[in-house]
Protein backbone atom coordinates (compact mmCIF):
# COMPACT_ATOMS: atom_id res chain seq x y z
CA UNK A 1 0.00 0.00 0.00
CA UNK A 2 2.68 2.69 -0.01
CA UNK A 3 1.66 4.35 2.13
CA UNK A 4 3.18 7.35 4.43
CA UNK A 5 1.17 6.79 7.95
CA UNK A 6 -0.19 10.03 9.42
CA UNK A 7 -2.27 8.50 12.38
CA UNK A 8 -2.97 6.12 14.76
CA UNK A 9 -3.75 3.21 12.84
CA UNK A 10 -6.20 0.33 13.94
CA UNK A 11 -5.41 -3.03 12.78
CA UNK A 12 -7.13 -6.28 13.36
CA UNK A 13 -5.86 -9.47 11.81
CA UNK A 14 -7.94 -12.79 11.43
CA UNK A 15 -7.07 -16.41 9.32
CA UNK A 16 -8.38 -14.98 5.92
CA UNK A 17 -8.52 -11.23 6.05
CA UNK A 18 -6.09 -8.12 7.84
CA UNK A 19 -8.39 -5.39 8.39
CA UNK A 20 -6.86 -0.54 8.79
CA UNK A 21 -9.20 1.44 9.81
CA UNK A 22 -6.19 4.24 8.38
CA UNK A 23 -5.36 7.36 7.15
CA UNK A 24 -2.92 7.56 4.69
CA UNK A 25 -1.98 8.93 1.32
CA UNK A 26 -1.18 7.02 -1.84
CA UNK A 27 0.99 8.50 -4.09
CA UNK A 28 2.38 6.06 -6.49
CA UNK A 29 0.65 3.10 -8.46
CA UNK A 30 1.14 -0.08 -6.74
CA UNK A 31 -0.27 -3.25 -6.23
CA UNK A 32 -0.67 -6.60 -3.55
CA UNK A 33 -1.00 -10.08 -3.57
CA UNK A 34 -4.31 -9.53 -1.53
CA UNK A 35 -7.59 -8.59 -2.90
CA UNK A 36 -9.30 -5.39 -1.34
CA UNK A 37 -12.70 -3.89 -0.47
CA UNK A 38 -12.40 0.14 0.58
CA UNK A 39 -14.49 1.90 2.03
CA UNK A 40 -14.33 5.84 2.45
CA UNK A 41 -15.09 6.99 6.03
CA UNK A 42 -16.25 10.27 4.36
CA UNK A 43 -16.33 11.78 0.65
CA UNK A 44 -15.48 9.77 -2.18
CA UNK A 45 -12.39 7.87 -2.85
CA UNK A 46 -10.23 8.92 -6.31
CA UNK A 47 -9.34 5.39 -7.63
CA UNK A 48 -6.49 5.30 -10.57
CA UNK A 49 -5.54 2.58 -12.40
CA UNK A 50 -2.09 1.99 -14.01
CA UNK A 51 -3.82 2.40 -17.63
CA UNK A 52 -5.02 5.66 -17.11
CA UNK A 53 -8.12 4.29 -15.99
CA UNK A 54 -9.75 6.56 -12.83
CA UNK A 55 -12.81 6.69 -10.99
CA UNK A 56 -14.69 8.52 -7.86
CA UNK A 57 -16.63 6.17 -5.61
CA UNK A 58 -17.57 5.83 -1.73
CA UNK A 59 -16.71 2.18 -1.97
CA UNK A 60 -14.30 -0.58 -4.57
CA UNK A 61 -13.50 -3.89 -4.51
CA UNK A 62 -10.29 -4.25 -6.42
CA UNK A 63 -8.90 -7.80 -7.56
CA UNK A 64 -5.38 -8.90 -6.75
CA UNK A 65 -2.15 -8.41 -8.83
CA UNK A 66 -4.07 -4.79 -10.51
CA UNK A 67 -2.33 -1.48 -10.21
CA UNK A 68 -4.17 1.06 -8.60
CA UNK A 69 -4.00 4.20 -6.49
CA UNK A 70 -6.15 5.44 -3.78
CA UNK A 71 -7.13 8.58 -2.37
CA UNK A 72 -9.64 10.89 -0.93
CA UNK A 73 -10.25 14.37 0.60
CA UNK A 74 -9.27 13.08 4.20
CA UNK A 75 -7.46 10.23 3.13
CA UNK A 76 -9.36 8.09 5.98
CA UNK A 77 -10.54 4.78 5.01
CA UNK A 78 -11.81 1.22 5.97
CA UNK A 79 -9.97 -1.64 4.13
CA UNK A 80 -9.93 -5.40 4.04
CA UNK A 81 -6.61 -7.02 2.83
CA UNK A 82 -8.38 -10.59 1.77
CA UNK A 83 -6.00 -13.68 1.33
CA UNK A 84 -6.06 -14.60 -2.59
CA UNK A 85 -6.04 -18.32 -1.53
CA UNK A 86 -9.16 -18.04 0.67
CA UNK A 87 -12.62 -18.83 0.55
CA UNK A 88 -13.75 -15.47 0.95
CA UNK A 89 -11.63 -14.39 -1.58
CA UNK A 90 -12.88 -16.97 -4.32
CA UNK A 91 -16.34 -15.56 -2.91
CA UNK A 92 -15.38 -11.89 -3.85
CA UNK A 93 -14.21 -13.48 -7.55
CA UNK A 94 -17.27 -15.49 -7.89
CA UNK A 95 -19.97 -12.98 -6.93
CA UNK A 96 -18.64 -9.12 -7.42
CA UNK A 97 -15.70 -9.19 -9.69
CA UNK A 98 -16.92 -11.69 -11.99
CA UNK A 99 -13.61 -11.72 -14.38
CA UNK A 100 -13.04 -7.86 -13.85
CA UNK A 101 -10.60 -6.38 -12.44
CA UNK A 102 -12.81 -4.15 -9.67
CA UNK A 103 -16.47 -3.78 -8.70
CA UNK A 104 -18.00 -0.19 -7.21
CA UNK A 105 -20.26 -0.93 -4.27
CA UNK A 106 -23.53 0.92 -3.99
CA UNK A 107 -23.07 3.93 -1.64
CA UNK A 108 -26.39 2.91 0.13
CA UNK A 109 -24.46 -0.26 1.27
CA UNK A 110 -20.83 1.77 2.04
CA UNK A 111 -23.68 4.30 4.48
CA UNK A 112 -24.57 1.01 6.29
CA UNK A 113 -21.35 -0.31 6.44
CA UNK A 114 -19.78 2.98 7.66
CA UNK A 115 -23.11 2.93 10.45
CA UNK A 116 -21.81 -0.51 11.73
CA UNK A 117 -18.26 0.09 12.22
CA UNK A 118 -19.37 3.33 14.03
CA UNK A 119 -21.50 1.47 16.10
CA UNK A 120 -18.83 -1.29 16.70
CA UNK A 121 -16.15 1.53 17.98
CA UNK A 122 -18.41 2.42 20.26
CA UNK A 123 -18.31 -1.56 21.65
CA UNK A 124 -14.40 -1.83 21.95
CA UNK A 125 -13.30 -3.25 18.47
CA UNK A 126 -11.40 -6.13 20.04
CA UNK A 127 -15.05 -7.54 20.85
CA UNK A 128 -17.29 -6.37 18.09
CA UNK A 129 -15.10 -7.18 15.13
CA UNK A 130 -16.31 -10.04 14.32
CA UNK A 131 -20.17 -9.07 14.43
CA UNK A 132 -18.73 -5.91 11.60
CA UNK A 133 -16.92 -8.12 9.35
CA UNK A 134 -19.88 -10.84 9.15
CA UNK A 135 -22.27 -7.77 8.48
CA UNK A 136 -20.33 -5.43 6.45
CA UNK A 137 -19.42 -9.21 4.27
CA UNK A 138 -22.91 -10.26 4.78
CA UNK A 139 -24.38 -6.52 2.72
CA UNK A 140 -21.98 -7.36 -0.04
CA UNK A 141 -23.52 -10.79 -0.80
CA UNK A 142 -20.46 -13.01 0.20
CA UNK A 143 -20.86 -15.85 2.06
CA UNK A 144 -18.65 -15.80 5.08
CA UNK A 145 -18.75 -17.68 7.85
CA UNK A 146 -16.48 -18.16 10.68
CA UNK A 147 -14.94 -21.79 9.96
CA UNK A 148 -15.72 -24.27 12.80
CA UNK A 149 -13.24 -27.24 13.23
CA UNK A 150 -14.31 -30.35 13.64
CA UNK A 151 -10.89 -32.39 12.72
CA UNK A 152 -8.77 -33.39 15.88
CA UNK A 153 -5.75 -32.93 13.66
CA UNK A 154 -6.32 -29.45 12.08
CA UNK A 155 -7.64 -27.93 15.82
CA UNK A 156 -4.00 -29.87 17.22
CA UNK A 157 -2.23 -28.21 14.63
CA UNK A 158 -3.60 -24.83 15.40
CA UNK A 159 -2.82 -25.22 18.97
CA UNK A 160 0.74 -26.60 18.14
CA UNK A 161 1.54 -22.69 15.82
CA UNK A 162 -0.13 -20.94 18.61
CA UNK A 163 2.02 -22.07 21.29
CA UNK A 164 5.43 -22.27 19.23
CA UNK A 165 7.66 -19.74 20.17
CA UNK A 166 8.44 -18.92 16.84
CA UNK A 167 7.42 -20.24 13.41
CA UNK A 168 10.48 -22.33 11.81
CA UNK A 169 10.90 -23.56 8.71
CA UNK A 170 10.33 -27.08 9.73
CA UNK A 171 7.13 -26.86 11.57
CA UNK A 172 4.93 -27.98 8.36
CA UNK A 173 7.10 -31.34 8.95
CA UNK A 174 6.88 -31.51 12.19
CA UNK A 175 2.79 -31.58 12.20
CA UNK A 176 2.78 -33.41 9.10
CA UNK A 177 5.03 -36.16 11.34
CA UNK A 178 2.39 -35.56 14.49
CA UNK A 179 -0.63 -36.24 12.77
CA UNK A 180 0.42 -38.72 10.14
CA UNK A 181 -0.46 -37.41 7.27
CA UNK A 182 1.80 -36.33 4.10
CA UNK A 183 2.18 -32.86 3.02
CA UNK A 184 -0.22 -32.97 0.42
CA UNK A 185 -2.84 -34.35 1.96
CA UNK A 186 -2.58 -32.65 5.36
CA UNK A 187 -2.60 -29.08 3.64
CA UNK A 188 -5.87 -30.41 1.71
CA UNK A 189 -7.18 -31.06 4.97
CA UNK A 190 -6.40 -28.03 6.33
CA UNK A 191 -7.61 -25.98 3.59
CA UNK A 192 -11.13 -27.82 3.42
CA UNK A 193 -11.36 -26.68 6.83
CA UNK A 194 -9.86 -23.48 7.68
CA UNK A 195 -10.50 -21.92 3.78
CA UNK A 196 -7.13 -20.90 3.68
CA UNK A 197 -4.07 -22.29 2.79
CA UNK A 198 -1.51 -23.55 5.10
CA UNK A 199 1.07 -21.58 3.78
CA UNK A 200 -0.60 -18.40 4.10
CA UNK A 201 -1.65 -19.19 7.57
CA UNK A 202 1.62 -20.08 8.48
CA UNK A 203 3.26 -16.44 7.17
CA UNK A 204 0.26 -15.03 8.84
CA UNK A 205 1.49 -16.40 12.16
CA UNK A 206 5.10 -15.86 11.95
CA UNK A 207 3.97 -11.89 11.07
CA UNK A 208 1.39 -11.77 14.36
CA UNK A 209 3.97 -13.39 16.65
CA UNK A 210 6.87 -10.59 15.55
CA UNK A 211 3.76 -7.87 15.50
CA UNK A 212 3.35 -9.18 19.34
CA UNK A 213 7.02 -9.29 20.12
CA UNK A 214 7.61 -5.98 19.00
CA UNK A 215 4.67 -4.42 20.74
CA UNK A 216 6.06 -4.78 23.70
CA UNK A 217 9.78 -5.24 23.69
CA UNK A 218 9.66 -2.35 20.45
CA UNK A 219 12.69 -3.71 19.13
CA UNK A 220 12.79 -5.03 15.43
CA UNK A 221 15.88 -7.26 15.18
CA UNK A 222 14.59 -9.64 18.46
CA UNK A 223 11.21 -9.51 17.47
CA UNK A 224 11.75 -10.69 14.05
CA UNK A 225 14.55 -13.42 15.40
CA UNK A 226 12.51 -14.37 18.02
CA UNK A 227 9.59 -15.13 15.94
CA UNK A 228 11.45 -16.96 12.93
CA UNK A 229 12.30 -14.69 10.44
CA UNK A 230 15.65 -14.65 8.83
CA UNK A 231 16.05 -11.01 9.59
CA UNK A 232 14.74 -8.15 10.25
CA UNK A 233 14.89 -6.82 7.17
CA UNK A 234 12.86 -10.02 5.96
CA UNK A 235 10.13 -8.72 8.68
CA UNK A 236 9.87 -5.57 7.20
CA UNK A 237 9.70 -6.49 3.88
CA UNK A 238 7.33 -8.86 4.64
CA UNK A 239 4.79 -6.74 7.43
CA UNK A 240 4.85 -4.28 4.02
CA UNK A 241 4.03 -7.20 1.42
CA UNK A 242 0.81 -7.67 3.88
CA UNK A 243 -0.13 -4.95 5.56
CA UNK A 244 1.74 -2.28 3.27
CA UNK A 245 3.40 -1.06 6.80
CA UNK A 246 6.90 -1.90 7.45
CA UNK A 247 7.95 -2.80 11.29
CA UNK A 248 9.21 0.51 11.92
CA UNK A 249 5.81 2.36 11.21
CA UNK A 250 4.19 0.11 13.76
CA UNK A 251 6.14 1.57 16.76
CA UNK A 252 3.68 4.05 18.32
CA UNK A 253 1.31 4.41 15.27
CA UNK A 254 -0.49 1.41 15.31
CA UNK A 255 -3.44 -0.54 17.44
CA UNK A 256 -3.44 -4.49 16.60
CA UNK A 257 -6.00 -6.18 17.89
CA UNK A 258 -5.09 -10.53 16.68
CA UNK A 259 -8.88 -11.49 16.73
CA UNK A 260 -9.44 -15.37 18.11
CA UNK A 261 -12.25 -17.15 16.07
Amino acid sequence: MNKELTAMTTICVMIDHIFLDTEYRQPTIHKHLAKHIIISQSGNLSVTFDKGESLQCKGIIIDSNVSHTVSSKDNKMLVFLIDDTSILAQNISQHQLLNHSFFVIDNLIVERIQNIYTACQVKGLSQSYIDFSKQAFRLLNLNYHISSITDSRIQWALNHILKSTHIHNEIFFEICAEVKLSKSRFSHLFKEQMGVSLNSYLALSKLRKAYELLLKSGDITSAAMDAGFSSPSHFSASSKKYLGITASELIGKCKIYFIRQ
